[in-house]
């Protein structure tokens, strides 16, 4: 082997263990500092500020497609002009704000760098051994969190309190992405038996009170079943087993949480869950939030629900004008320990803390330019697919189904390690292929 073979390899290998490393801290850090040794929590900030810095390190490392540079740069060029030069950040605000655009700058350089060296083959079957280890270890934090503290928001797994929601997201896109690899499309409930630990490792996701679930796992099984002429059939066959596990999992998540009438209620959903009320409801939030933003941004009881969020935008910018199209800059929802916090952020704490569609704190950000780089992201994420190999639609339709909940609904994107997962499992399904998942065990 040639040494500028060898030291190519070298790099790889690199990449793929520190990713894989970071990985497994940063998914893990927050149950064991909560649970096991506390001493840790002074150490969080600093610690996932270090993990961000080297995920943008290592996207710069691997960028060498053009289109990536372009799209990097561009975003970079962008983000500055609308955080320094139009709204007056400094250098330091705006970098400590890139820390939420890791998956936007660095995820699809590193995972082309791999898919495109000599380790292709071992790093895909390495990380899906990861994530099947991933699931095991969610259910068994999960297990001991509703074990000690009850169906709530402590329920975040491996990676600590309030990650509930994120968390069980990625437990039914990972079980699916690895039931799908294993799935014979001519023997449904034989595979689904075959395979069965599987589909038991989705039982933690209705102890940690998270509603979106039920969704979830009625998408799971319809999209499991391939696409033929014999769907039909296999829909009237599964209906029965999907209707039982439902009125299962809807009395063990009532009888764990207690919320025997919110979960069927229509009107906790429109008036309490994602909005304030009707529209002089969201009037009246609005006033006494803005007179009383301090007192509120201080108790952490106080979460004006995801959609109010979002209808309270035009408020926002007639209170700010000329943020409409830019945003208010990166870096709004970062800060508070090694950076100190925007005046904007203070001043409207009430508006941008708890439950934050992911958006929402893109559009606060960057404005309409979030469009554009969504858009331009997803069609970059499309060029890793594979000429020849076939595209799995089944992971696809459950991806995209799960990306438009996402953005409405939480976060998630926000977070390294977890849109790695997400954008990992996309790409997989762009270029797929069974074989890297047949020597893990799940029977």
């Amino acid at each position: 082997m040639s040494r500028i073979k060898q030291m190519l390899l070298s790099k790889s290998k690199i990449v793929m263990n520190i990713v894989l490393t970071l990985f497994w801290v940063w998914c893990t850090f927050g149950f064991i500092s909560e649970e096991i040794a506390p001493f840790l929590l002074s150490i969080e900030s600093p610690l996932f500020f270090l993990f961000d810095v080297v995920m943008l390190l290592l996207g710069f490392w691997t960028l060498k497609n053009k289109w990536d540079k372009i799209f990097v740069v561009s975003f970079l060029a962008i983000g500055y002009g609308i955080t320094c030069v139009y709204n007056g950040y400094g250098v330091g605000f705006y970098a400590n704000g890139l820390r939420e655009f890791v998956y936007l700058i660095s995820l699809l350089p590193i995972l082309r760098y791999l898919y495109e060296s000599e380790l292709k083959d071992e790093f895909v079957k390495k990380f899906d051994r990861t994530l099947f280890v991933f699931l095991i270890v969610q259910a068994l934090c999960i297990t001991f969190q509703f074990l000690k503290y009850g169906a709530n928001d402590h329920g975040g797994g491996s990676m600590g309190v309030g990650f509930s929601g994120i968390v069980s997201i990625l437990i039914y896109l990972v079980s699916f992405y690895l039931l799908k690899k294993k799935m014979d499309p001519d023997r449904y409930v034989g595979s689904l038996i075959e395979n069965k630990w599987l589909v038991i490792l989705l039982y933690p996701t209705f102890l940690n009170e998270t509603k979106i679930s039920f969704i979830f796992f009625v998408l799971y099984f319809i999209l499991l079943m391939p696409v033929d002429r014999r769907m039909f059939v296999r829909l009237i066959i599964s209906a029965p087993i999907v209707i039982v596990g439902v009125v299962i999992l809807f009395n063990v998540y009532t009888t764990t949480t207690g919320n025997n009438d919110e979960v069927v209620s229509v009107d906790y959903y429109m008036n309490e869950y994602l909005f304030a009320g009707d529209d002089n409801d969201i009037v009246d939030w609005m006033e006494y939030l803005y007179d009383h933003g301090e007192d509120l941004a201080l108790d952490g009881s106080n979460d004006l629900p995801r959609f109010t969020k979002i209808a309270l935008i035009p408020e926002l910018n007639a209170e700010y004008p000329g943020h409409s199209i830019t945003g208010y800059g990166i870096g709004q929802f970062k800060g508070g320990t090694m950076v100190d916090r925007s005046d904007f952020y203070i001043e409207n704490e009430w508006l941008l803390r708890g439950s934050i569609p992911y958006c929402y704190q893109m559009y606060i950000q960057i404005g309409l330019f979030a469009i554009l780089f969504f858009a331009w992201m997803c069609k970059r994420l499309c060029s890793l697919k594979i000429k020849g190999r076939k595209i799995e639609l089944g992971v696809i339709a459950f991806v995209v189904i799960q990306f438009l909940i996402i953005i409405f609904y939480n976060d998630m994107f926000a977070y390294c390690f977890p849109s790695l997962v997400f954008i990992y499992i996309f790409t997989q399904a762009l270029r797929w292929n069974t074989a890297e998942t047949k020597t893990i065990e799940t029977k």
